[in-house]
């Protein structure tokens, strides 16, 4: 609910419920193809669950000392309209309620809907355009639960009663149920992306140059899917995969002379990609395999010499949104390594790329 400043309430749009109203169409069921629809739909329902909690204890500050003051009849409060003050304090928080996405991606449905003092109805109708309004089922589900337990609250107690209370009860009700709105919310979340299948690949092509070389590199990790699931005890979970890196030569020029590279080196990859839902984080390990690469000039030719068994590491990304086809492009200059040749005399340009797909069941 959202408090008006005379006291009304308005129903906002991603927090409605509908338990009475039948369905008139079936709702395609969430996936990954809703991620960012959950996404949203969650940091709105965290946003609301603080922002009416601290409301609550605002509200009770102000409240908490006027009841005392009712209790002594000559304190210079002992009439002040406890409801009446604290609405005002209401009203003046109210005026920094900013979602973070509105609407949430997806939602089609009206802004609000009127749920009328001193009832415990809402019209059918317009619940209805809510549910229709929200893009996959479980969203609708959730918001409209949010809305029966409102009603179902202010039924059990009486009309009378669920109005009569004081404004800080009324947000902390409202806290509550947002907290069970983004629990609820969440479990989507993780369902759609445990179901989803998700794939890392990733091209790098640095080039060197510096006096007398010029050099430029291809290094190549093919799909891997990445496997692993959420769970219940943590908002946070790790997936893993197991995939080939090559790393040719695409070209050398040495002393003014073209050469000609030939061959390729070859890794083994554990790649490693922590996720919340929202960010991602990856990083790799590689451990060199059999193979090397040549590069026959006018006069003489060259060969690697790379130790098998030759293991690295690091951190291919951070802190990254999680998206259905995320695109993850660096400029090779600001990568360490780029960094730690440079101090050579070496300079190295050119782009890395990491490519992350989520690819919902039946695509």
């Amino acid at each position: 609910m959202r408090f008006l400043p005379d006291g009304r309430v308005l129903v906002l749009a991603m927090v409605t419920g509908l338990s009475a109203v039948p369905a008139l169409a079936e709702q395609k069921q969430c996936s990954c193809e809703h991620l960012r629809s959950v996404q949203e739909e969650l940091k709105n329902a965290e946003y609301e669950a603080r922002f009416f909690e601290d409301m609550a204890k605002q509200l009770k500050a102000v409240e908490d000392p006027l009841i005392e003051a009712h209790k002594i009849p000559t304190h210079p409060d002992s009439d002040v309209n406890i409801g009446h003050r604290s609405s005002l304090k209401r009203t003046a928080i109210m005026s920094g309620f900013r979602l973070p996405f509105s609407p949430a991606y997806g939602y089609t449905g009206p802004a609000t809907v009127d749920m009328r003092f001193g009832s415990c109805e809402q019209k059918p109708e317009e619940l209805e355009k809510l549910r229709a309004g929200s893009p996959c089922k479980e969203i609708a589900d959730i918001t409209l639960a949010h809305e029966a337990a409102h009603r179902e609250r202010c039924a059990r107690e009486t009309a009378s009663v669920y109005w009569d209370r004081l404004p800080s009860q009324i947000a902390a009700e409202e806290a509550e149920r947002y907290r069970d709105q983004a629990k609820a919310m969440r479990a989507v979340l993780k369902r759609i992306v445990d179901e989803g299948t998700l794939t890392v690949e990733a091209k790098m092509e640095p080039r060197f140059t510096g006096p007398q070389f010029d050099a430029t590199y291809s290094y190549e990790i093919p799909s891997v899917e990445m496997k692993g699931k959420s769970s219940a005890g943590s908002d946070s979970w790790t997936l893993n995969g197991k995939g080939k890196q090559t790393t040719r030569i695409k070209g050398v020029k040495i002393a003014g002379m073209n050469c000609k590279p030939s061959g390729q080196l070859n890794d083994d990859i554990d790649l490693a990609l922590d996720t919340d839902g929202f960010a991602m984080n990856l990083k790799s390990k590689s451990t060199g395999k059999p193979g090397d690469v040549k590069i026959r000039c006018n006069g003489g030719h060259g060969m690697s010499m790379r130790p098998q068994g030759e293991v690295g590491a690091g951190q291919m990304f951070a802190d990254e949104r999680l998206t259905n086809d995320a695109d993850i492009s660096q400029d090779i200059r600001t990568m360490p390594f780029a960094r730690i040749v440079s101090q050579g005399g070496i300079s190295v340009s050119g782009k890395s790329t990491v490519t992350v797909r989520l690819v919902c069941p039946g695509q």
